[in-house]
């Protein structure tokens, strides 16, 4: 039998190998699971940490006024989104800037609000949060781990209906040997 090493001599559903080799192939798997995903994990926290930080680096609060008012708009089937709003702000001190800029409430004009600002005083989105970078990572550990688990599965699926097809041609050539004898045929 070709996935079999027991001796021919013990009865197929006595041998101990006959399900061994498909629940190795998965557990050997679900070993390279844990493995990848935890590398994937910490690649993508690192990564994504580093990128927060550098965010942080060159991104800045400032404090800008609203040049006119904005308020929620209602889309069909009840979403409502909230405009971006004329502002003006400075940024670095003494250099004045005027743009448009989302903001998170109804403002009207004059209202003080809060605006990320790169290096030059553009807008830009506020900068990731490390907490951010965990989710990130979590998310797609448990994708990785989620894909080699199928993996493993259909792998030990696959070796076990191998093990089970080459079991049954064996048990067949046996049969064809042992059955003229046992049903007296035989000469």
């Amino acid at each position: 039998m070709l996935l079999c090493a027991c001796p021919a001599a013990l009865p197929v559903g006595c041998r101990p190998c006959a399900h061994t080799l498909p629940r190795l192939a998965a557990s050997v798997l679900m070993v390279l699971a844990v493995v990848a995903s935890s590398c994937v994990g910490f690649s993508v926290h690192r990564a994504e940490r580093a990128q927060a930080l550098a965010e942080r680096g060159h991104r800045h609060l400032v404090a800008g006024t609203a040049l006119d008012a904005t308020g929620p708009v209602f889309h069909e089937h009840g979403m409502r989104s909230l405009p971006p709003v004329s502002a003006g702000w400075e940024y670095p001190p003494g250099r004045p800037h005027t743009g448009r800029v989302p903001v998170g409430r109804p403002v009207e004009a004059g209202d003080r609000i809060r605006i990320w600002v790169d290096d030059r005083g553009a807008p830009v989105p506020e900068p990731r949060s490390t907490a951010g970078a965990r989710g990130a990572a979590l998310v797609l550990g448990v994708t990785c781990f989620l894909l080699w688990s199928a993996l493993a599965w259909g792998v030990h699926h696959a070796v076990a209906a191998l093990a089970l097809r080459g079991r049954l041609r064996s048990w067949e050539r046996e049969w064809q040997r042992v059955e003229p004898v046992w049903s007296g045929r035989a000469p």
